[in-house]
């Protein structure tokens, strides 16, 4: 390859390298500082702890898990622009209307020391939205094994359809029967972040091209073997 397209391609698979690793960790931060301030916002309504700081705690836990669902989103658009713009920034928006509902939920809350009543529903609404368009685009632009994608698809599907049966039955989506409609997206958000964090994304076909259009395949690497 000539020396040229090896000064090219450098920059771009180093800047790439440094997402894929704080797109994982914040994933899997999002994920523990949500389960555990939900469980904290949980127990203090149920009674099992009463004091004002659990309801706190767990509203910053959840505060601080909404800033990295929107850092992901933000941080994800340079790339999945590549393939798709349109998709790309519906992601971005998605997440960063998670991280609002997240938050808005948390500063209800504390404000009326009332229950938000489905509000995590509400919330997994932009996660699975969200969810969708993630895996789908790294499906088409084979930045991860596509099985993962599938399986992110997968996940997602099965959250979207837990929603309304949260909504309509007596059914909850963190314990019991409701664990099945977010067991594959434990799974995704487990492995995918820690896969991201150790190898980073590939790029099968090349790297994505440098303008912004809306096509799904990426154009070849610039520069030629010689």
């Amino acid at each position: 390859m000539s020396a040229t397209a090896i000064a090219v391609r450098r920059p771009f698979l180093g800047s790439y390298r440094k997402t894929a690793v704080l797109v994982g960790v914040l994933f899997l931060s999002a994920t523990a500082t949500f389960a555990i301030g939900s469980g904290l916002v949980t127990s203090y309504f149920s009674g099992e702890g009463g004091q004002t700081s659990t309801l706190s705690t767990g509203v910053l836990l959840e505060a601080i898990s909404a800033i990295a669902v929107a850092v992901i989103g933000v941080a994800m658009w340079p790339i999945f622009r590549q393939y798709s713009e349109r998709l790309g920034g519906g992601y971005a928006a998605l997440r960063i209307g998670e991280a609002l509902m997240i938050i808005s939920a948390g500063v209800y809350m504390l404000a009326t020391k009332n229950d938000f009543a489905h509000y995590d529903a509400f919330i997994y609404v932009f996660t699975a939205s969200a969810g969708l368009i993630f895996s789908y685009l790294l499906y088409v632009s084979g930045l991860i094994p596509r099985f993962l994608a599938v399986l992110g698809l997968i996940a997602y599907t099965s959250l979207a359809i837990g929603i309304p049966v949260s909504l309509i039955g007596d059914v909850k989506l963190d314990a019991g029967l409701g664990l099945i409609f977010v067991a594959a997206g434990a799974v995704f958000e487990l492995v995918v972040p820690l896969l991201l964090i150790f190898k980073g994304f590939s790029f099968p076909k090349g790297e994505p091209r440098e303008d912004a259009g809306t096509s799904l395949a990426p154009e070849k690497p610039v520069g030629v073997a010689v």
